[in-house]
């Protein structure tokens, strides 16, 4: 595919779109293209065995929706900072170990958003102040009950299942 034309239809606080015409096959295509910066997310694990995640209302799915903390990486920030960063605005911890599980693209259709999926671990207290218009819930869960809460598919959040699948299936065996 060839891009042979790009237009700026809407710029927001967060995100851009853009229509791209493409040539493809001899067929020229047209997609709508989400330009989103890279975001981090982690799933704090405390030493008791227990997952602290977070409730927020979610506006475009019109209800709260139970997730780990994440964020966007700000212009110039490493995401290992950014992921620390957010511990401490949305949970008001942070760790002493930080965990990569990977980076993924979450809707490579139509979107650039790359999201960076780390553990957290060692965890003590130290806050920053959380993003306004935040109205977050702090919520504790041992792991054996978020491991059946996500077998019985109640964690919608993409993010958060992904890290919740990695951490239960190869990182927590691999470190016995």
């Amino acid at each position: 595919m060839k891009v042979i034309k790009r237009e700026l239809k809407y710029e927001g606080i967060i995100f851009e779109i853009w229509r791209e015409t493409y040539i493809s096959k001899n067929l020229q295509l047209q997609r709508e293209i989400v330009k989103f910066p890279e975001t981090c997310a982690v799933l704090p694990i405390t030493n008791d065995s227990k997952a602290i995640l977070i409730t927020q209302f979610r506006p475009p799915v019109k209800k709260e929706i139970l997730e780990i903390p994440a964020g966007k990486i700000d212009f110039g920030e490493k995401p290992e900072e950014a992921a620390v960063r957010e511990l401490q605005e949305e949970i008001k911890m942070r760790p002493n170990k930080l965990v990569k599980l990977g980076s993924f693209y979450l809707t490579p259709g139509y979107s650039t958003e790359k999201i960076h999926l780390f553990l957290g671990l060692d965890l003590e207290e130290s806050s920053l102040p959380h993003d306004i218009g935040e109205d977050i819930k702090i919520i504790e869960l041992p792991l054996e009950d978020l491991k059946m809460m996500l077998y019985r598919g109640e964690v919608e959040d993409a993010k958060t299942a992904l890290a919740l699948f990695y951490f239960f299936n190869y990182y927590d065996k691999c470190k016995r």
